[in-house]
């Protein structure tokens, strides 16, 4: 499993599923929440670093891991009257992809199917919005090898090439449950990404060490179950 990698085995493991059972059930809560309720659950740092990023003009990219209630922490930033876009999978049954996209619309968030999305995220960013996008694992087996938690490992690059393509800021972000209970939503310090040349083996380091530190905080809430190294192996 990954979390040996963060030196929790066997029976330290069991936090990691009850927070995973704690955000599954705030999420399926998420549906008949109300605004109100939304602002007693959860606190936002950082919308400085978004509101800076989008005066410029060219849109906003949220990178995030699979970290606490990270859908929670997304709804929240649009019901502060943000624009936020996402990629979303699609569920083996088209009843429950509807259900959680309906349950992403009711909060202003737009989603768009992993096959078919990069012409809506790139619109999003011309119209100067802001598109989130999960980074820690991959689901089209395409992307760049990156050094992640000790090893070399094949993840996600989206993010790299919409920026580079859009001039979009790029942006860390994280939700995670506090030790009081709530939620706490953070938007971290822009991602220097310099022009259309640079490097994504760079821009990715920079972007996974920033995944790395919140991970590493928060190892309990880190929600990634696939075996990242192995796959990038080739196993």
């Amino acid at each position: 499993m990954n979390f040996e990698r963060l030196g929790m085995s066997g029976t330290a493991t069991f936090p990691v599923f009850k927070n995973f059972s704690h955000a599954v059930t705030d999420l399926l809560r998420l549906i008949h929440m109300n605004s109100d309720q939304m602002r007693a659950l959860c606190t936002v740092r950082g919308t400085d670093n978004l509101d800076a990023a989008l005066k410029k003009g060219r849109g906003a990219i949220l990178f995030a891991p699979h970290l606490g209630p990270w859908e929670i922490g997304g709804a929240f930033i649009s019901s502060l009257g943000y624009a936020m876009h996402t990629v979303a999978l699609e569920h083996p049954s088209s009843r429950v992809t509807g259900f959680f996209s309906m349950m992403r619309k009711r909060w202003g968030f737009a989603d768009y199917p992993l096959r078919s999305c990069a012409v809506g995220l790139m619109k999003a960013l011309e119209r100067g919005e802001t598109v989130v996008l999960l980074v820690d694992r991959n689901f089209s087996h395409r992307g760049t090898r990156f050094h992640f938690l000790g090893s070399e490992v094949l993840l996600p690059d989206g993010h790299i090439t919409l920026a580079l393509r859009s001039g979009a800021a790029l942006l860390p972000s994280f939700s995670y449950y506090s030790a009081e209970g709530g939620i706490q939503v953070v938007i971290g310090e822009e991602i220097p990404v310099g022009d259309r040349d640079s490097s994504n083996a760079a821009i990715g380091a920079a972007c996974l060490a920033r995944i790395e530190e919140c991970v590493r905080e928060h190892p309990d809430q880190w929600f990634a179950f696939d075996h990242l190294w192995e796959e990038a192996r080739g196993v």
